[in-house]
């Protein structure tokens, strides 16, 4: 795990060891914090109670510099384009605006486009640990954290509100064949996972007739109501699917 540091954040995390209590000598050659384990550890995690403590802005400055994989090969790793877009990312309650982020579905994580005081445009690899949601294109991807459920994706697409909420995970892979059509690899098609909470779980929907099951008083209404707008479930889009759940949100509430 790489570790950087400003003299900035130092004097920050100097701060908040003192707010929290700790008792800590910072030793601080050329490129190590220490000799031990122990101090490494202690100091990563003073480190991100810094950074939740003082917002974004010292992640932009201090955040890992991101070089996408594969850049030759064909295709991309990002879900919708290449082309970064502003979006909102949200942490810790606070909403930051910005004017380039995109998200790397092949490494799941989300990428930040920073312009820095000198004007050089860099890559900035978010920690997954200080986004609590980020919007992207109007669409809202949410920490699993956040909802208290234990999943292999960092972040979830939100496909609607209520009390019973659908959720899509997305996921590419760098293909290493290599052909004369595609002589550094290329990277897949992106894999869409659906789910549904209930309650502080996430049920997998993996077919039309797993869906319904959900919803087993009302298998009828439900049915019919995908037939009549003609919604093949695995392949519908995230505004089908939100209209969707709003159907079956009113089913479970007459219910």
């Amino acid at each position: 795990m790489k570790i950087q540091v400003t003299s900035y954040l130092i004097r920050k995390i100097v701060t908040v060891a003192i707010q929290l209590g700790v008792g800590l000598i910072l030793m601080l050659p050329a490129s190590t914090f220490g000799q031990s384990q122990y101090q490494k550890s202690k100091i990563l995690s003073i480190i991100d109670s810094t950074q939740k403590i003082y917002g974004i802005n010292d992640l932009l400055v201090d955040g890992q510099v991101y070089y996408q994989a594969n850049r030759m090969a064909t295709g991309t790793p990002f879900l919708f384009s290449s082309s970064f877009a502003n979006g909102k990312i949200y942490t810790r309650g606070i909403q930051f605006n910005v004017e380039g982020i995109n998200y790397d579905v092949a490494s799941d994580n989300l990428i930040l486009l920073n312009t820095t005081q000198q004007g050089k445009r860099l890559h900035i690899q978010l920690s997954n640990s200080l986004v609590d949601s980020f919007e992207l294109l109007d669409y809202l991807f949410v920490a699993p954290t956040q909802l208290k459920i234990d999943t292999k994706y960092n972040y979830l697409l939100a496909v609607n509100s209520g009390k019973y909420r659908l959720f899509l995970g997305y996921k590419k892979e760098f293909i290493n064949r290599y052909s004369q059509r595609n002589p550094y690899g290329k990277f897949s098609s992106t894999k869409r996972v659906m789910f549904i909470s209930t309650k502080d779980t996430l049920l997998r929907v993996n077919s039309k007739r797993t869906f319904i099951k959900t919803i087993p008083s009302s298998k009828k209404e439900i049915s019919s109501y995908i037939k009549k707008h003609r919604i093949k479930l695995l392949q519908a889009t995230p505004n089908q699917l939100k209209q969707l759940m709003e159907f079956y949100n009113k089913l479970m509430y007459n219910q």
